[in-house]
C-alpha cells in the first residue's frame, strides 16, 4: 500500500479545496494510505475533512506566491521571502513524520515542501497540481523553476495553465477541475434561495460566484448591467462573494456601483452553491485575469450555460454558441448583448443548457477525472492496477 501525503496551501473556501476534497473522498483506502497536510487554518479545513482523510493543519509553513490569482507586490514578494526558509524546515519534519511514498501538491506555490522531500528522502515521488496560472515575471519565474527542479510530474486543471508552468520534458497531464454530480445536478432545488431572495417565477437570474477582486472583472460586470436592466426588469444579477471587509477598497466600489439597483443582489460567500446555482438561469465569468473557473463546470453539470471573457480559462470551458458565449476581453457590451440574448430567449437557453450539460457529463465528471489522476500515480510511480 503507497502513502499519499496531500499538502494544501490555504484556508480559505474556493475552488482549490473542492477539488482536493472530491479527490481524496474517491481515494481507493485498499491501495492508497492518504494524508492532507494544509498550511494554514480555516474554513477549507472542515471541507477537507469531509473528504474522509485525516487532516492536520502544518505550523510555521508559507505559501510562496506568483501566480495571476495572488498578483504580486513588493510586499507579497518581501512575504514569499520570509517565509521560505521556514517553510522547508517545517516541511522536513512533516515529510519525516508521514513517510510518503507520493507527496501531491495542490498548488505550485508549495514547491519548498518538494524541495524538503528530495533532501529527506529522494526517491519520494512528487506530483504538482497546477491549478493558476503562473506571472510572466520574476516571481512566476522563480515558481516555474524551483518546481522544474524538484517536481516530478504535473497535473494540470486546464491546457493555458500547464503553457505557463511548462512541464520542462516532465510528465503532464491535462485533468480538468471535476463535479461531483451527486451534488451539482439538474435535480436540485433552488426554489428555496429564490423564495430567500424574492425572486419571481419567470425572474431570469444572472449569477456570479467568487471572488470581488480586480482580476475577476466584477466592477465592469456590475455596470454593464445597469445598462441594461431598466429595459430588463425581469433581470436580476447574484453577486455572490463578499467578504464585506471594510478595508477592501475593490469591495466598495462594487457595492456602490450595486447601490439604487433593486435588480442586484449582493451576497457574502455562502455553502449552499448548488443551490444558488439552481436558482440561476446564466452563470457569469467576467474575468480579466486568465484562470480557471468552477462556477461555469459546476453550472454546466446543472444544466445552465455560461458567459465568460474570451481568455484563457473559461474559453477551454465554454464551447461559442454551443454552451454558452465568450466575448472579448474588456468588451463588456457584448458581455450584455449575450445577456440580453439568452435571457429573452427561453428556446435558446434551453438549447445552451442541455448542450452544456453533455459537454460537462463528458469532460467534468468527478468519476472519471479522479480516476485519470490516479492512473497518473500509477503510470509514473506505483506500477500496479488502479
Amino acid at each position: 500500500m503507497k502513502k499519499v501525503l496531500y499538502v494544501h496551501h490555504s484556508g480559505h473556501m474556493g475552488g482549490a479545496p473542492r477539488s482536493l476534497t472530491y479527490l481524496i473522498s474517491h481515494l481507493d483506502k485498499q491501495k492508497f494510505q492518504g494524508n492532507v497536510l494544509t498550511i494554514r487554518n480555516g474554513p477549507a479545513v472542515k471541507l477537507l475533512e469531509s473528504g474522509g482523510l485525516p487532516v492536520e493543519v502544518a505550523k510555521g509553513m508559507f505559501p510562496f506566491h506568483g501566480s495571476t490569482v495572488s498578483g504580486m507586490t513588493p510586499k507579497l514578494f518581501i512575504r514569499n521571502l520570509i517565509g521560505a526558509l521556514p517553510t522547508y524546515f517545517q516541511a522536513k519534519k512533516y515529510i519525516r513524520k508521514y513517510k510518503p511514498d507520493i507527496i501531491h501538491l495542490n498548488s505550485t506555490c508549495l514547491f519548498q515542501v518538494a524541495r524538503a522531500a528530495k533532501k529527506v528522502s529522494p526517491e519520494t515521488k512528487v506530483v504538482c497540481h497546477v491549478r493558476e496560472p503562473l506571472l510572466n515575471s520574476f516571481a512566476g519565474n522563480i515558481l516555474k523553476r524551483m518546481n522544474h527542479k524538484y517536481v516530478d510530474g504535473y497535473i494540470s486543471i486546464d491546457q493555458f495553465d500547464s503553457e505557463t508552468v511548462d512541464s520542462d520534458g516532465r510528465e503532464l497531464d491535462i485533468v480538468y477541475n471535476f463535479v461531483d454530480f451527486k451534488s451539482y445536478n439538474p435535480d436540485v432545488n433552488g426554489a428555496p434561495v429564490r423564495r430567500e431572495l424574492g425572486l419571481a417565477d419567470d425572474d431570469i437570474v444572472f449569477l456570479y460566484i467568487g471572488r470581488v477582486v480586480h482580476g475577476n472583472g466584477v466592477l465592469d460586470m456590475v455596470n454593464a448591467f445597469n445598462k441594461i436592466s431598466k429595459d430588463n426588469p425581469k433581470f436580476k444579477l447574484i453577486v455572490g462573494g463578499f467578504y464585506f471587509n471594510k478595508n477592501n477598497a475593490y469591495e466598495d466600489k462594487v457595492m456602490q456601483a450595486c447601490k439604487g439597483n433593486d435588480q442586484i443582489y449582493p451576497l457574502a460567500f455562502r455553502d449552499d452553491v448548488p443551490q444558488m446555482i439552481a436558482a440561476s438561469d446564466v452563470m457569469m465569468c467576467p474575468f480579466v485575469e486568465p484562470h480557471f473557473s468552477r462556477s461555469i463546470i459546476e453550472a454546466a453539470s446543472m444544466k445552465k450555460p455560461s458567459i465568460g471573457t474570451n481568455i484563457g480559462g473559461p474559453n477551454e470551458l465554454i464551447l461559442q454558441g454551443k454552451t454558452g458565449y465568450l466575448f472579448e476581453a474588456g468588451d463588456y457590451d457584448a458581455m450584455a448583448q449575450y445577456m440580453v440574448r439568452i435571457g429573452n430567449d427561453r428556446a435558446l437557453h434551453e438549447k445552451l443548457g442541455q448542450q452544456a450539460l453533455e459537454f460537462a457529463q463528458e469532460n467534468f465528471d468527478a468519476r472519471k477525472n479522479t480516476k485519470r489522476t490516479f492512473e497518473f500515480y500509477n503510470r509514473l510511480f506505483v506500477r500496479e492496477p488502479v
